[in-house]
């Protein structure tokens, strides 16, 4: 976006941001909008909404703003802008003789971007109204998301059938769910904070990074220049999960804008649906605060970011669960602790030339990790520090250039010590990484290609080279043929990324030294949006093939007693086809229906073998309603999930197994909203069809036992759960002297 924004204001162009306003009020950026003069020339805004015009050919002169699914808008000027522009449309579609209407999707798929992006809007994150980032996922057929154990409480994701920590998450294109946080990084971050989520399919592109290995996740915060005056989100469940979350922006003039974000959790019920002695959610206390700055020149963006978190988690058995044959009067607990304190700061320049620009990325964090489970005790440190330069230039026919360098710095300091094993697990490492790259862009009418190219040296494991292409041809105005290949890589940490290392009476060992994960990743789609029955319909279709040469693997099917990480010896590959229809059934109803079918497998100790606990095949059915008068919401989404390989437990004597495979299960969420001015009151319910893995734990009787593991979670670990919360928006008073079009 920063990059977007810096290289918008070419010579002898006019340049700004399409805005629509959506049916709650809410703003977000509007791509594949049609911009131009009256008569004259015309673009289309990117995925971030920005657009880049000539000038015309005299003044004064109309801008035109029309889309698919917008009422066209005009705006006379004078002469040139002294700046950019802000283009604010209606996310509908009316005509009075034929009394049409058309809303703007809440998940968006644009035949514009370069990458196949599926966009989340505001109106999205809210139909999960609960509460962190790896919640918003449940109505996203191309992000999984699931409990990584049956203790912690933490969430994760599943990006093309690999585990979430080989897509690249980052915030305002900053990296920022990594290392120590790999697990937990989206769980620690509020949803109210997100204003749209960019989920990007396959290799990333060279100027973001070297690790997005099977996709990119962008998160979007809240924008202070457009936020409202006073945001709050009051949320309650049915299991004491209580929620409160502050958001105050002001403008500040020349000054630039800001925004501060309060969140606070906390979760005090001793709850044990399935009656095995343990809590199925963690004791849970959270305190976040983010502050954010933003301030916009005409030759100079500069941001910064400060953030704040920190995070109590307190389960295990419950008070009076029986004490096992090995516990000596002690009872297992789970004790976490996260406290993250992070600094984004961002600066972006237009040279003399306005059609070059430079970027710095910058981000800094100290992140303590301590994790007691019986006892098992790891203690964790990470201090990180990143930057990224980039030089931007605008060539001929709309072609550009890129090209720069970047640094990352990583201190950690791991310890795990564990149960009757001397000494301590030792992984702490630091790694000094600077990288330089570069990336052509050439457009042409229907086709587009851009290649990059990324080197990069790390001091503990190497160089590394990444290689990237991406290609874009529109075969038709409304269907897109998209293709990308190229190779990434990532260091593991594989300890908090994996559950078992720690929620089990499994032994942790380390064979050989570790090294790099490298992966190819090779993919294509297709998306088409047409009429047909009188609907406005959306068709994407993907497949995506991710192949490791180098890998850290977790095996858990050597002994079920222990857990080995080695490096890979032989083939381990990710196969995902996705099938995705979206459909506007009338002027209050669109649908959703989604299918994912995954090929996963990996060589645990030189056989090929299906990866555990990823289900082969997932479908979504999701339908969500808005009335005429816009007051009411209501939204429904059917998960389905198809059986799973668990890991070989064989081995345990008969009462200790686990079953080969895993049941096939779905789940069933559904929200209602009621609008009432400033007022949203809501209420919902979660996996409604009561769907629970009844057996959870191997042994929860003998905790400190050799048999006890509560890491093969499959599936839901807690029965119906029922919410409700209310909204508050102050928006700002009009300021008719400083307002600009």
């Amino acid at each position: 976006m920063l990059a977007c924004s810096l290289a918008a204001q070419a010579q002898d162009m006019v340049h700004g941001t399409v805005k629509v306003r959506e049916a709650d009020r809410t703003l977000h950026a509007l791509p594949d909008a049609r911009v131009g003069w009256a008569g004259g020339a015309a673009v289309m805004s990117d995925s971030s909404g920005h657009f880049m015009l000539p000038l015309p050919a005299a003044w004064p002169a109309v801008l035109v703003t029309s889309s698919f699914t917008i009422t066209p808008d005009t705006l006379r000027l004078e002469g040139p802008p002294n700046g950019p522009l802000a283009v604010v449309v209606e996310g509908a579609v009316q005509l009075a003789a034929a009394e049409v209407s058309e809303r703007q999707s809440s998940t968006r798929l644009s035949l514009q971007t370069l990458q196949a992006i599926e966009s989340l809007g505001a109106r999205e994150l809210k139909r999960a109204a609960c509460c962190d980032v790896s919640e918003s996922f449940e109505t996203n057929a191309t992000v999984d998301v699931s409990y990584g154990d049956a203790v912690s409480g933490t969430k994760t994701i599943r990006m093309l059938g690999l585990d979430g920590k080989y897509a690249q998450i980052g915030v305002e294109n900053v990296p920022f769910v990594r290392g120590l946080s790999a697990n937990s990084g989206l769980t620690l971050l509020p949803g109210p904070w997100i204003a749209e989520i960019n989920v990007s399919k396959g290799i990333g592109t060279a100027v973001n990074g070297p690790n997005a290995m099977t996709g990119q996740i962008d998160l979007h915060l809240v924008d202070p220049a457009t936020a409202p005056a006073l945001f709050t989100n009051f949320y309650a469940n049915s299991n004491g999960r209580v929620e409160l979350n502050a958001n105050a922006a002001q403008h500040l003039g020349k000054g630039g804008d800001n925004i501060l974000m309060v969140h606070g959790s906390t979760l005090q019920t001793e709850l044990d649906e399935n009656h095995d002695g343990f809590m199925d959610q963690p004791l849970t206390k959270r305190f976040n605060i983010m502050d954010r700055w933003l301030q916009r020149t005409e030759h100079r963006t500069t941001q910064a970011i400060l953030r704040y978190v920190t995070d109590q988690r307190r389960g295990g058995q419950i008070g009076d669960a029986p004490l096992g044959e090995a516990a000596n009067g002690r009872r297992y607990k789970v004790d976490i602790g996260n406290e993250m304190a992070d600094l984004i700061v961002k600066n972006g320049w237009i040279l003399n030339d306005p059609a070059k620009s430079i970027g710095l990325l910058t981000g800094f964090r100290h992140h303590t990790l301590s994790s007691v489970f019986g006892a098992s005790n790891y203690q964790g440190l990470q201090r990180s520090a990143y930057a990224n330069l980039v030089y931007q230039q605008l060539l001929k026919h709309n072609d550009q250039v890129k090209a720069g360098a970047s640094f990352q710095f990583d201190d950690y300091s791991e310890t795990l010590r564990q149960p009757y094993v001397e000494g301590l697990l030792d992984l702490g490492r630091t790694e000094r990484m600077p990288g330089v790259f570069a990336e052509y862009t050439r457009t042409r009418q229907r086709f587009t290609l851009v290649a990059g190219m990324r080197a990069d040296f790390n001091s503990k494991y190497g160089e590394a080279y990444s290689p990237r292409l991406h290609l874009k041809y529109d075969l038709a105005p409304l269907t897109t043929l998209r293709f990308s290949t190229g190779s990434a890589f990532r260091s593991a940490n594989p300890i908090v990324e994996t559950p078992a290392a720690q929620a089990s009476s499994r032994k942790v060992s380390v064979e050989g030294d570790l090294g790099f994960e490298r992966s190819w990743n090779t993919g294509i789609s297709l998306l088409h949006k047409f009429r047909w029955l009188g609907k406005k319909w959306s068709f994407n279709l993907d497949a995506y093939r991710t192949d490791f040469t180098a890998q850290v693997v977790a095996d858990l099917d050597r002994s079920p007693q222990e857990v080995v990480f080695y490096m890979l010896k032989g083939p381990s590959y990710a196969n995902s086809v996705l099938a995705d229809v979206q459909v506007q059934l009338s002027k209050q109803v669109e649908m959703k229906a989604s299918y994912r079918w995954y090929d996963a497998e990996t060589t645990y100790d030189g056989k090929l073998r299906e990866r555990p606990m990823v289900p082969a095949h997932r479908g979504l059915l999701d339908l969500g309603y808005i009335s005429r008068n816009e007051k009411w919401r209501f939204d429904i989404t059917l998960n389905g999930f198809g059986s799973a390989r668990l890991p070989e437990t064989a081995a345990n004597p008969e009462q200790y197994r686990m079953p080969e495979r895993s049941p096939a299960y779905a789940t069933l969420n559904a929200q209602l909203t009621r609008v009432a001015g400033a007022w949203e009151f809501y209420l919902g319910g979660e996996n409604l069809t009561g769907t629970i893995q009844s057996r959870q734990i191997i042994a929860p009787q003998d905790p400190f036992g050799p048999y006890f593991d509560t890491s093969l979670i499959w599936g839901p670990t807690t029965m119906q759960m029922a919410y409700f919360g209310l909204r508050y928006t102050l928006k700002h008073k009009p300021n008719p002297t400083t307002s600009q079009p």
